[in-house]
């Protein structure tokens, strides 16, 4: 059974991403192997939430495959975009028992409505967040649970916080309200306690603050970050909790942020792999996906390419240059340099020569 049985997830991913400039919805592009969304979706499993929920724009070509690989996570679609209000908020057709928004236009297109009694908490997280972790959800969500309030913000303090919504706290570990980048005077910029976007709230609650979100602000759009000032008017101060990570949190919105936060997530995997024993030589040359698996005493040398469902079990060499791709390699075994094997399982102690090419192959 799930540790958090009693909560939801909904997960935003609607939004254009125009700057990356692709025909290719934003969060289908790949980090390290693996589409955004995907990274996101595994984080909330793995933090004890089952029960998910998608948030799609209407015009969402391109994600029949990927879903086709998440039969058990529900659709829900949000016609129009109108602002994170309008998109959480388009979620509401996916429960039993919760006050839809007037302005809430969503509609479920795969999924049983879910009871708001059952799924008592809803967590709600960006798709376009890969490096967000499980431990660091897990921890929020039990935080929040335990704090005794309806509503909890995940923050962070960002180096340069420019472009974040403010956390604007009115004692320790309560939040009056969220201000947006482009809705705060010169004071609020100064705070560097950032809004990460993940919000734990009692599902009943959050529907009925959403139904009081307008859109009076800069960009005449429904804000979910009002929730916080809505709450406080009610004398129900959200809590906060602050996570001393801020990478986990950095979106992607184009090219050049796709590549910075993938380096991260290698370098964080690389240093996974050698704690848990394996020798990597000049890692910075090395190239692996995050489905990649190597066990103990393994040793890696300069630009080795691992892609895909690739296992290396204990006590393999792979040689400089060599490329692996969805495949399995048994013990002992050793890769000569510049050697690609791709779709084959290879037995224990086996020797590939240098150069070899070794296609669909089992021996």
């Amino acid at each position: 059974m799930s540790q958090f049985n009693d909560v939801t997830a909904i997960v935003l991913a609607a939004g254009k991403g125009t700057r990356m400039k692709s025909a290719k919805p934003k969060v289908l592009h790949e980090v390290l192997g693996m589409p955004m969304l995907k990274w996101v979706l595994e984080a909330v499993h793995g933090a004890g939430v089952e029960d998910q929920t998608i948030i799609l724009s209407q015009d969402h070509q391109g994600f029949e495959n990927f879903l086709n690989d998440f039969p058990e996570v529900s659709i829900a679609v949000q016609p129009t975009q109108q602002g994170t209000g309008d998109a959480v908020s388009s979620a509401a057709c996916a429960f039993k028992n919760v006050k839809t928004p007037s302005y809430s236009k969503g509609v479920l297109q795969r999924g049983k409505q879910k009871n708001a009694s059952e799924r008592m908490w809803t967590l709600i997280v960006a798709g376009d967040t890969p490096a967000i972790s499980s431990q660091t959800l897990k921890d929020f969500i039990g935080a929040v649970k335990g704090s005794g309030k309806k509503l909890g913000v995940l923050g962070t303090r960002m180096p340069d916080p420019r472009g974040y919504g403010r956390l604007v706290c009115s004692q320790q570990k309560t939040l009056a309200r969220i201000v947006e980048e482009r809705d705060a005077d010169l004071e609020t910029k100064k705070i560097n306690l950032c809004n990460t976007g993940v919000i734990v709230a009692q599902t009943e609650y959050l529907f009925e603050l959403l139904s009081q979100v307008t859109p009076n602000n800069a960009q005449n759009e429904y804000y979910l970050t009002d929730i916080f000032s809505i709450s406080a008017d009610r004398e129900h101060l959200a809590f906060v909790y602050e996570t001393a990570i801020p990478t986990e949190f950095s979106g992607i919105n184009d090219r050049g942020q796709l590549e910075s936060l993938e380096n991260w997530m290698l370098d964080k995997k690389m240093a996974q792999l050698m704690l848990s024993g394996v020798t990597i030589h000049r890692s910075q040359s090395v190239y692996l996906e995050g489905s990649v698996k190597i066990e103990a005493d393994t040793e890696i040398f300069p630009q080795v390419v691992l892609t895909g469902d690739t296992r290396i079990a204990r006590n393999c060499t792979i040689g400089p240059g060599a490329m692996i791709q969805d495949s399995h390699l048994s013990a002992g075994v050793v890769v000569g340099s510049s050697a690609v094997i791709v779709r084959s399982q290879i037995e224990a102690g086996r020797v590939i020569p240098a150069g070899a090419v070794i296609v669909d192959s089992v021996s």
